[in-house]
């Protein structure tokens, strides 16, 4: 599924939640039965976002987690109400999703308290000048899928290209490189980002035990590979001007797929051009 096809089908769900008011039909909701898995994210802002998902698919993708959030000094309630089966359905298999902004999160030790009806589940989130991560014991309620998670360090690129030729791949690096683009050596863990252009769209890569780069998809996209036969992953250091970035991509646009993202939450789609 490419860019533009997710965004239209944003759209047209946004339209249809903002005019169900006029539908008869009203929504239902049943309880959570099943775990949420949790992704966190860092916002363009350095926000903490959590992306919450059922394992449980549903007949209809847009079916939403009924969820609340409540927060005082260094303690962070949320509540699982459960899951809001919309009147207007996507007809496709998928998760109850939400997601929850906790804001910029000072370093320290907040304590974690998830509740699903008469159930608690509570743990420790623990920000670090560099990083994110939990301290929670195994539990029927939730579980995070990306622990480490750091924090994009700045004038960060995360490339990921898809190509059938070994040699143009190389061409485009080394053009890549002339624009005095850097590399810089990222701890192992998670990295994730909103999309500045896209809200509600995120990217990022993982950093293997034996130094790896591993693309991490939009959460809403597939990231499907169009048509190559290699993807390779990369992470730089570029202070410079982006557009020297997007014209760079216009060159290479037919010859390979790439996808560029930056700590800043910008994108360059090379089919966009």
């Amino acid at each position: 599924m490419n860019t533009n096809i997710v965004n239209i089908m944003i759209i047209v769900f946004m339209l249809s939640m903002a005019t169900s008011g006029c539908d008869k039909t009203i929504d239902t909701r049943s309880k959570i039965d099943s775990e949420i898995a949790i992704t966190m994210m860092e916002s363009s802002s350095q926000a903490l976002q959590l992306y919450f998902s059922t394992t449980k698919a549903y007949p209809c993708c847009n079916f939403l987690i009924d969820v609340s959030l409540k927060k005082f000094s260094n303690t962070i309630d949320i509540t699982f109400k459960g899951v809001i089966e919309t009147s207007w359905c996507l007809t496709a298999l998928g998760p109850a999703t939400a997601r929850i902004d906790l804001g910029i999160l000072k370093s320290g030790t907040y304590q974690l308290n998830f509740y699903n009806e008469h159930v608690k589940q509570s743990g420790e989130l623990i920000v670090s000048s560099d990083s994110y991560t939990t301290n929670f014991v195994d539990n029927s309620i939730s579980y995070f899928t990306n622990i480490p998670l750091n924090k994009i360090p700045e004038n960060t690129l995360w490339i990921t290209i898809n190509y059938n030729e070994e040699n143009i791949l190389l061409s485009f690096l080394e053009d890549l490189m002339s624009l005095e683009v850097t590399e810089k050596s990222y701890a192992k863990g998670y990295y994730s980002f909103e999309s500045a252009r896209y809200p509600g769209l995120y990217s990022g890569f993982k950093v293997e035990e034996n130094g790896n780069i591993i693309y991490y998809p939009d959460l809403t996209n597939s990231g499907v590979v169009m048509g190559r036969l290699f993807t390779q992953s990369f992470v730089f250091q570029y202070s410079g001007n982006t557009e020297n970035i997007k014209q760079l991509i216009k060159q290479y646009k037919e010859q390979i797929e790439i996808r560029i993202y930056t700590d800043r939450g910008e994108q360059f789609l090379s089919w966009m051009y």
